[in-house]
């Protein structure tokens, strides 16, 4: 009997925005795109809502998605278990997806970089796939650079 070598799919990229929205047409508004890193008011703080973009390629059938978000702590926030995924055979010519995984309320506990954990599951075969980001603290930036403006005076 032959063994069927299923193919990865290909993570092509995430992006960490506000909010999306659907529009009409099938497109999808990016509100608030951040550069990989978001700057709260102080620590702790509850976001709203953090969404995130998320492109494959190379999939086809029938998929288990999950979706975490791991803090620097090690604490691990499961946004997504397990729900079923069907990208129609076909549906596009390089098999792509996209997920808009919206985390509502997005606790931060502290600074540092978190870490996405996105698991596709089709049969006996599991992928996993790791985005990062980071989160940092704006009063200790502001205290830094006050303190830093002061060192400068006092050279000058």
């Amino acid at each position: 009997m032959q063994e069927v070598q299923i193919k990865a799919p290909k993570h092509e990229f995430t992006l960490l925005c506000d909010d999306i929205r659907a529009e009409m047409g099938g497109k999808s508004s990016l509100m608030g795109i951040y550069d990989h890193h978001i700057v709260v008011p102080q620590v702790p703080f509850l976001l709203p809502k953090v969404c995130f973009f998320t492109r494959f390629s190379r999939m086809d059938g029938q998929y288990k998605f999950t979706f975490s978000v791991v803090s620097p702590a090690g604490e691990r926030r499961d946004i997504i278990r397990d729900s079923d995924v069907q990208i129609p055979d076909g549906a596009n010519s390089k098999g792509e997806g996209t997920f808009n995984v919206i985390a509502s309320p997005f606790e931060v506990q502290g600074e540092g970089v978190y870490e996405v954990i996105i698991g596709l599951t089709k049969g006996a075969d599991r992928f996993e796939y790791v985005y990062k980001f980071a989160i940092s603290n704006g009063e200790r930036l502001q205290a830094e650079w006050q303190a830093s403006q002061k060192e400068q005076a006092g050279k000058a």
